[in-house]
Order: C-alpha cells, then sequence, then structure tokens
C-alpha cells in the first residue's frame, strides 16, 4: 500500500496533466497516419491496373474484394503515425536542445 502511495505521489509531482493541444496533436497525427495508409492500400489495391491495356482511373482489377483491409489499415496507420510522429516529434526537440544547449554553454 505504502508503495502504491509513493508511486501515485511521485508521478503526480512529474507528470503535467494531458492538455488541450496535445489531444488535437495526437488526433492530427492519427488522421496523417491513416490518410497515408488509406492511400498505400489503394495504390497496392490497384497496382494491377498499372500494367498495359488496363486502366488506372477507374481502376478495372483489384485485390482486395471487400473494404476490410481498408478499414484495418486505416485503423493500424492511424494507430503507427500517432507513435512514429511523436518519436520523429521527440527526436528533433532532443537535437534541438543538443544544438542550442552547446551554443549557449559555449
Amino acid at each position: 500500500m505504502k508503495l502504491r502511495r509513493h508511486l501515485h505521489q511521485h508521478l503526480s509531482k512529474h507528470r503535467p496533466p494531458v492538455t488541450h493541444h496535445e489531444i488535437i496533436a495526437d488526433a492530427v497525427f492519427f488522421i496523417i497516419g491513416a490518410f497515408l495508409t488509406t492511400l498505400a492500400v489503394f495504390i497496392f489495391d490497384i497496382h494491377w491496373s498499372f500494367y498495359p491495356g488496363n486502366t488506372i482511373f477507374p481502376p478495372n482489377k483489384h485485390i482486395f474484394t471487400s473494404p476490410e483491409p481498408y478499414y484495418l489499415g486505416v485503423l493500424i496507420g492511424g494507430v503507427l503515425g500517432i507513435f512514429v510522429i511523436k518519436l520523429l516529434l521527440l527526436g528533433i526537440h532532443e537535437e534541438q536542445e543538443e544544438i542550442f544547449g552547446r551554443r549557449r554553454s559555449s
């Protein structure tokens, strides 16, 4: 019980609450990942239409006969998009701190 109380006090002191802007950013990151995944699944779905004798728009050959791969791709791509974009932004932030921190101390 003491460990749980200590852990709760430690986390409540060091972890700021989630802001409104973070929630909006996560939604935008999800939408970006979902859109890119949908585009990739669509291109894979119609890639047979790129061969000679077929039309691209409207595509006349599809690999998927149902929309389930699109639904699954949107969910997986959206969640992965959140993690990948946040990881990239964290790396950029750390790199900026490293570069500008050295300039200030020099």
